[in-house]
């Protein structure tokens, strides 16, 4: 099956910001490291917990205007879990200015979405390293049902541009927005980044 030109568009513009997303955050290093991980998974809420308010409602609209089969789901509520474990405290959700079309919320929500794969990565390897999960249940919180809800996701993106209802100039923005905010978000603390 070959890849829809919205996700390769997704792809393509977005390819820059997620390498030095990765570099410069250095979020699987810091999740492995017992005294970096609480910082990072608040990181995470922070990010979640900005993101979901201001694009779920338009994706879940127009999930249900085309008929697709993907509905949004919060992640920021199984962080807040994992920071409890952490024995965190909830930190105050990121402020962002949202997307101002259904078409940019997919490309914010490409952004988390995708976040879920590779959380999956990250904790399969750091079980492979033999390091402990605790406070990291967040990276697979959907398990064998990632998958599917990822081309779920996919299928909505497509059905959303054959319907007139998005294009992908918005749903491209969406995602250089989206990771423009997790750079900002997920960056190690002045603190964090001395330990």
């Amino acid at each position: 099956m070959s890849a829809s030109p919205i996700l390769l568009a997704l792809r393509e513009a977005t390819a820059a910001a997620h390498e030095t997303l990765e570099n410069e955050a250095r979020i699987e290093a810091r999740l492995a490291q017992v005294e970096t991980r609480p910082d990072a998974v608040a990181a995470f809420y922070r990010f979640h917990a900005g993101l979901e308010p201001v694009s779920h409602p338009l994706a879940a609209r127009l999930n249900a205007e085309v008929g697709g089969g993907f509905e949004p789901r919060s992640r920021a509520d199984g962080i807040a879990k994992d920071l409890a474990d952490l024995g965190v405290a909830r930190p105050t959700a990121a402020r962002v200015e949202g997307p101002a079309s259904a078409g940019e919320a997919l490309g914010w929500i490409y952004v988390a979405e995708g976040s879920m794969l590779g959380g999956r990565i990250i904790r399969r390897r750091l079980t492979t390293e033999g390091r402990g999960l605790d406070g990291l249940a967040f990276l697979d919180p959907y398990g064998e049902e990632t998958g599917a809800r990822w081309r779920a996701f996919m299928t909505l993106l497509d059905q959303a541009c054959a319907a007139g209802r998005a294009d992908v100039d918005q749903i491209v923005k969406g995602g250089v927005d989206g990771f423009a905010f997790a750079h900002r978000i997920l960056q190690p603390r002045v603190q964090e980044a001395a330990a």
